[in-house]
């Protein structure tokens, strides 16, 4: 691409000027070019900055506009050129990105400005090889969502006068297709043009600068790396739901109330998704859920579905980021400000910075030794090893990895660990905090303290997960549970409601959240402990070291690796379990007994390390059903086999009858549902009985619904 000229007069506001614009590729920017740019900005010397990005979340193009002119720059990727592109041409290429750097990126003269500069600094930083200075994230100036319109809103200080629908339609209507030079442009005017309104200025000069040119190289690379891999976890997440609700409902005026049936595809209140409502008759009419209470949804409609039974409702749009998800980019951008020492802190060096040595604060030495005890649990030796692990006191086992294969016990050695800290004491002071992807893991754990008649414990539950959905797993718990709906403000209010429990359960995603803030006071997070962390991406635990560092003294991750790895790694190679970290990894301790599979996993999965502790009286163990008449049907996003699930049933009925204690596992959360149901009509017990892959690892008895790779 040869230099372009072009012009384009925004319309956010009344009166916009037609800005001059000339677009290139990397190879052909030259000095001349830039400086035509740069001789239109004015004396203030602010720089609109855009981007827009390809599906791998690689950079595509960059704009950088005056409040007259704009230039768009097409980055040319590595991948991008041929094997055999002369050296001419990649010289070219470097020497314009010198020239970006040398006279826009980290020239101090230039205030640059952008709505997301926290991407647009990774981004340079990863595909340009390029440095930033002096750089403004200017939604860092609202106090709403970053990912909402409002934001955008409040930084723009147009207030009467600008055009919330056409700021919608620039920066909202097609987020992750390609976006046009012309939208490149005016989304950097935008930027331009907001620094320059006086009230916002003064806002702006309050921010801290982006200043990724004074990050040191190793430090920048980690920041990065956690930075993109998050951000193409996001891009997995779908464009569209088929919402699973219950049949026969018939819409009446302009609002109606669903009943969903898969809590995995419920309907979700969300500023930034709206509902697709279809008739049997073929009328559409979009909508938007006002109130979610457990499986009902209140959803107002745009429109008369005219008395119709609805045929289908489908939500649009990518599903709000959790809380872990916006505090792990708001701890990245704060450490790109220069807001955060994360990057000192030991447990981050341990985990990120393998060649900085950790400076961990002095041990007390007066302090007895904390002892295994755990009278009512049976412990091996390689259980054993890894409890001791967990206790010890040394700077070496701050950060602990328990490789835990099928059946070795891992929840055994949480339970006896836990047992032995609060059984001691010299350690009446210490807490502990126990956490894991889904919340089927932590209520695992939770079952194990109750078999054994360990009660002194809290868990701290969703009030979404809980109530209507899965209540009946809690039946037993219910003593110990605290619903999200409870949570109290206040420090004296929490420790009324954990009654002097030390011992505290929950999900990472809840570790993120703000609201649990009054029983840390109470309960400072000291030793931490992960379960299932082989399926936890290694970035997700940056809000925790970011929230907690203070009061952390010992991380004990427990998994393995073999099993279920972190969510979307099939498609993004780059993510990364704490049991994948190379450095880590080799120190990772193998609980080596198992209890419930044999040899064939030993030699084929563990390189024959896993031993057998007892003889196995059952001549056949696994036991394969072929369902002949079985047949797959795609149901929304996952699959379902209606004539497996009457077989599993079936047995299910028998087992019942025998009075054996079983579980059903499927790789499909709509096959599971389907199970579900199917027990349910035939009089079965359904509860805590049907469950999925990634949500039961520990399993008794495995009936696989189908041998589709999910």
């Amino acid at each position: 691409m040869s230099h372009r000229l072009f012009f384009v007069t925004p319309n956010l506001f009344p009166v916009c000027p037609s800005l001059v614009c000339g677009t290139t590729t990397e190879g052909a920017l030259d000095a001349r070019l830039l400086r035509r740019f740069l001789d239109t900005v004015t004396t203030e010397g602010a720089i609109g900055i855009s981007a827009s990005y390809r599906e791998d979340s690689r950079l595509s193009a960059i704009a950088f506009s005056s409040l007259s002119a704009a230039l768009v720059v097409h980055v040319t990727l590595s991948s991008d050129l041929p094997r055999r592109s002369s050296r001419g041409e990649r010289a070219r290429i470097t020497q314009a990105r010198n020239l970006l750097r040398e006279q826009i990126l980290c020239n101090a003269d230039y205030g640059k400005y952008a709505f997301r500069m926290d991407r647009i600094a990774i981004a340079l930083y990863l595909d340009m090889g390029l440095r930033i200075e002096h750089a403004v994230d200017m939604l860092s100036a609202s106090h709403s969502d970053r990912q909402s319109l409002q934001a955008l809103i409040d930084v723009m200080d147009g207030g009467s006068t600008l055009h919330r629908s056409n700021v919608k339609a620039l920066f909202f209507s097609d987020k992750f297709g390609t976006v046009s030079d012309s939208d490149l442009v005016q989304q950097a005017w935008a930027a331009c043009q907001a620094s320059a309104f006086s009230d916002m200025a003064t806002r702006f000069r309050e921010l801290r600068r982006i200043r990724t040119n004074v990050i040191p190289e190793e430090h920048m690379a980690a920041l990065a790396k956690i930075y993109r891999d998050g951000e193409r976890s996001d891009f997995l997440k779908p464009q569209t739901v088929k919402n699973d609700v219950m049949p026969g409902i018939t819409a009446a005026m302009d609002n109606l109330t669903l009943t969903c049936g898969r809590y995995s595809t419920r309907i979700r209140s969300s500023t930034q998704q709206f509902l697709q409502i279809e008739t049997r008759n073929g009328v559409r009419v979009s909508g938007r859920a006002i109130r979610v209470e457990g499986r009902q949804a209140q959803i107002s409609l745009s429109g008369s579905l005219r008395g119709d039974e609805i045929k289908s409702v489908t939500t649009v749009g990518k599903a709000d980021l959790t809380s872990a998800e916006a505090c792990r980019a708001s701890v990245i951008l704060a450490v790109l400000k220069g807001e955060t020492t994360l990057l000192s802190q030991s447990f981050f060096k341990v985990i990120w910075l393998p060649k900085h040595p950790p400076s961990w604060p002095a041990i007390d030495f007066t302090k007895p030794r904390i002892l295994i005890c755990c009278p009512n649990l049976d412990v091996n030796t390689s259980q054993e090893r890894a409890i001791e692990k967990i206790l010890s006191a040394s700077d070496e086992d701050r950060v602990v990895l328990i490789q835990g294969p099928p059946g070795t016990g891992k929840t055994t050695v949480i339970t006896a660990a836990v047992t032995s800290i609060i059984s001691c004491p010299a350690a009446h002071s210490r807490t502990i905090w126990i956490a894991a992807q889904s919340n089927v893991a932590v209520k695992n754990v939770a079952e194990k303290f109750h078999k054994i008649g360990f009660h002194d414990f809290k868990l701290l539950v969703s009030l979404e997960f809980h109530f209507d959905w899965h209540e009946h797993l809690y039946e037993k718990l219910a003593p110990c549970v605290i619903r999200s709906d409870s949570f109290r403000n206040g420090r004296v209010g929490a420790s009324r409601q954990l009654c002097g429990a030390r011992v505290i359960l929950c999900t990472l995603s809840m570790l993120s959240n703000d609201h649990i803030a009054p029983y840390v006071q109470v309960n400072p997070v000291d030793i931490l402990i992960f379960d299932e962390g082989s399926q936890i991406e290694v970035g997700n635990y940056v809000p925790v070291l970011y929230r907690f560092g203070g009061t952390l003294s010992k991380i004990a991750f427990i998994g393995d690796c073999k099993q279920l790895p972190p969510y979307g790694q099939e498609e993004i190679s780059t993510l990364q379990s704490i049991f994948e970290v190379k450095h880590l990894s080799k120190k990772a301790l193998l609980l080596d007994t198992q209890c419930v599979i044999g040899d064939f996993i030993s030699q084929k999965v563990y390189n024959g390390k896993l031993r057998t502790c007892h003889a196995n009286a059952v001549k056949s163990p696994c036991r394969f059903i072929d369902v002949e008449r079985g047949q797959e049907k795609q149901s929304g996003k996952s699959w379902i086999n209606p004539s497996e699930a009457l077989v599993v049933a079936q047995i299910a009925r028998v087992y019942e009858a025998k009075g054996l204690d079983f579980r059903i596992i499927t790789p499909y959360d709509a096959q599971r549902s389907l199970i579900e149901r199917e027990l349910q009509a035939a009089n079965i017990c359904y509860e805590d009985k049907v469950f999925n892959v990634d949500s039961f690892q520990g399993l008794l008895i495995h009936m696989k619904s189908t041998l589709r790779s999910s």
